[in-house]
This record gives structure tokens, sequence and C-alpha cells, in this order.
């Protein structure tokens, strides 16, 4: 899911996950290293604060004036829109975890069956993101639109197999719940258990090493978690307040916004 054009900020300059070894590691100090550092000097409290949500705005006023002054350009912007907050929503490179030989945040595991993990993945589908945002926008409520962009983008990515990751249901079901899409429950999940793992189910295991419920671990919970890292602190912190729509109504919002036939409103 994330391309290496920027790894060399990332290289082999500090430590990195213990794979070959039983060195213990210490994930935190690994991951505030990573994060004291910055990416081309410029730090995630920075990014999450000032890049994130100036981006958000000026590309959002730029189509909206473009849509103004040439309405032909109305359906252009609409998915124009969509893309800018994916492209925002995807540019995690500050966050440690989504470079795959960092420690992770999450991964998956399989009673002790040997896999091999590939992906990095979302707790919420792109798609998602970029509606959650825009039905903030569209409601007049530029500051909850930031926050949910934030949030989104700092929720820590899955380090699972490839096929649980094309197995993964298309939509979280539940915004209080950020990692429901790992739910055992999900049809397609229990098939991949059946056939394809002889019955082991998937197991999530945190960095620490405990075990993480998809159907109990909370967007309380995982902000509690974030909150353990020094350099992420404030930015939780600056979340207080975030709100989501309903799910039925985001869900009527992305159906929409992705029907390539419907008019576009001037």
């Amino acid at each position: 899911m994330f391309d290496d054009e920027d790894a060399p900020q990332y290289s082999n300059d500090g430590p990195e996950r213990a794979d070959t070894d039983n060195t213990p590691v210490d994930v935190r100090a690994v991951w505030s290293e990573q994060l004291e550092r910055g990416w081309h000097g410029v730090k995630v409290a920075d990014w999450a604060g000032l890049y994130l949500p100036a981006k958000l705005d000026a590309d959002i006023r730029f189509l909206d004036l473009l849509v103004q002054k040439v309405p032909t350009f109305a359906r252009v912007a609409q998915r124009r829109r969509r893309e800018a907050v994916g492209d925002l929503m995807r540019d995690q490179y500050l966050l440690p975890w989504t470079r795959k030989k960092c420690p992770q945040f999450f991964t998956e595991e399989r009673a002790g069956q040997p896999i091999e993990l590939k992906d990095v993945e979302h707790g919420f589908p792109v798609a998602q993101v970029k509606s959650l945002v825009l039905m903030a926008i569209e409601d007049g409520d530029v500051e909850q639109a930031r926050k949910r962009l934030v949030y989104c983008w700092l929720i820590p990515t899955v380090n699972c197999t490839n096929i649980t990751h094309r197995a993964l249901p298309g939509r979280c079901e539940d915004f209080d719940r950020p990692l429901d899409r790992y739910s055992t429950r999900h049809a397609k999940l229990q098939e991949l258990t059946s056939y394809h793992f002889q019955g082991a189910p998937m197991i999530l295991r945190r960095f620490d090493g405990a075990i993480i419920d998809p159907d109990t671990y909370s967007r309380a919970q995982l902000l509690e978690d974030l909150r353990t890292i020094d350099q992420l602190r404030p930015i939780v912190d600056g979340l207080d307040g975030l709100t989501f729509p309903d799910l039925e109504e985001e869900k009527a919002y992305t159906k929409r916004m992705t029907n390539r036939t419907r008019k576009v409103e001037a």
C-alpha cells in the first residue's frame, strides 16, 4: 500500500524489528526515535497540526472556487475533492509502523502457524474516510472535518497477510471500533479461517504482546494507546470533541458520491 519513494529517511541508521534473533526491542523507543527525527525535517506534530488541515482547506477552497468560476468543472471537482482527502489520508510516512521493517502496532497471528505478513492495511477503508471528511465540510463544520482526517490518518495500520487483506470487508461497520473490519464475525474472514488456515482463527496482537479483540477494542482505548507515545500525545489531545455521522447516512453518502452516473448539483 505504501511505496518506498521516501524510504531513505527510514534507512538502516536506527533500530528495527528484531526478526532474526531474540533480542528484545523497546518498541516505543524505536518509534520515538523515528518520530523525533521526522520526515525531511518535519515533525509529526507539525504535519498533523499544520500540514494536513491546511492542505485540506487549500484543496477544497481551490476546487470550490474553480466550480464557481467554471461550472462545467463540477463533476471533476467532485472526484478531485475525494481524491484530495484520500491522498492526505495515505500520507503516513511520519508514522513508523507503516514501514514493514519497523516494529508494528498491530500484527496478525494464526495460532502459531508460520504466515507471511506482506501488507499493512488501514482500519477504516479510504473510501469511507473520504466521505467522513467531506460530509463534515458540506455541513459547514470544518473543524470536525479536520479532526476526522487527523484521527483516521493516525489509526495504526495492521500488518497482515495478503490473503487476509483481500478478505477484509469493504466497510467499517462501527466508527467506535476502529478495528471492526478485522472481526472474526465477518463471513469472508470465517471462510478464510476454515479453508485456508485449517481452522486457526486470526489473532490481532498489539506491539506489547497483548491480544486485541476487534469487537471490544474501542476508539477510546486506541487513543489511550497512542497517548503513551510522547510525540503523539498532543495530537491525540487535539481530537477532543471528535464525532462521526450515522453509519447509514455515511453509507448512503458514499454510494451517492461514488456513483459515476449521477448528476452533480451546481
